[in-house]
C-alpha cells in the first residue's frame, strides 16, 4: 500500500512537465502545465465554495480535481504496480481513488458537476489571462473558432476579444453561479 502511494505520487508529479496542449493549438507559447491547471482549479474550488457557502463534500472535490487529470499521463508506456496504463486511467490510481475517479466520470453527484464546472472556469480564466498578457490573440482565437460546432459559431457572431469563444463555448456546462462568474470574466 505504501508503494502505491509513492508510485502514484511519482507518476502524478510528472504532470508538472506535461503542457496543456490546447493552448499550443491556439498559438500560446508559454503554456501552463497540467499540474498548474490542477493547482489553479483547486484554488478556484476552495475560493468559490468558501465565498458562496456551497454545501459540498470538499474532500471529495479535491480528490476529483486531482485524479481527473490523470488521463494526461495515460499515453505513457510505463508500468505502475505491475499494471499497464489503460485508456481510462484507472490502473494507475491507488485503489482508494478509483471510486472517486468513477464518480467524476459518471458526472451525477453535485461534487462531480462542480468539479467539471470549476475546471472549465479555470480554463476560461486562463484564456482571459493569456489574452490580457498578449499570449492569446484575436487572430488565433478566430482560427480556433473555425473548429467550433456550427450552432455555436452562429450564436457567437463576430468576437471582439480572444477569450470570447472559450467563455461562450463553456457556458453550456455552467449553472447560474458559474454563468455569472463567466460573464464577469468576460468583462475584464
Amino acid at each position: 500500500m505504501n508503494k502505491d502511494i509513492i508510485n502514484f505520487y511519482l507518476k502524478a508529479i510528472d504532470l508538472k512537465n506535461v503542457d496543456r496542449t490546447g493552448w499550443k493549438e491556439v498559438g500560446v507559447t508559454n503554456v501552463e502545465s497540467v499540474m498548474d491547471h490542477i493547482g489553479g482549479t483547486l484554488l478556484l474550488a476552495i475560493t468559490i465554495a468558501s465565498e458562496k457557502g456551497l454545501n459540498l463534500d470538499m474532500q471529495k472535490v479535491y480528490e476529483m480535481i486531482a485524479v481527473k487529470e490523470i488521463r494526461k499521463i495515460n499515453k505513457e508506456e510505463s508500468v505502475i504496480g505491475g499494471s499497464e496504463y489503460n485508456s481510462d486511467g484507472r490502473s494507475i490510481l491507488p485503489s482508494s481513488l478509483v471510486g472517486i475517479y468513477d464518480e467524476y466520470i459518471a458526472g451525477e453527484s453535485e461534487e462531480a458537476k462542480f468539479v467539471l464546472m470549476v475546471s472549465k472556469l479555470e480554463s476560461d480564466l486562463q484564456a482571459k489571462k493569456y489574452e490580457l498578457d498578449g499570449e492569446f490573440t484575436l487572430e488565433n482565437a478566430k482560427e480556433d473558432i473555425k473548429n467550433y460546432p456550427e450552432e455555436l459559431k452562429n450564436e457567437l457572431g463576430e468576437i471582439s476579444k480572444a477569450s470570447d469563444g472559450w467563455l461562450a463555448y463553456d457556458r453550456k456546462y455552467y449553472d447560474e453561479l458559474f454563468t455569472s462568474l463567466s460573464k464577469d470574466i468576460e468583462e475584464l
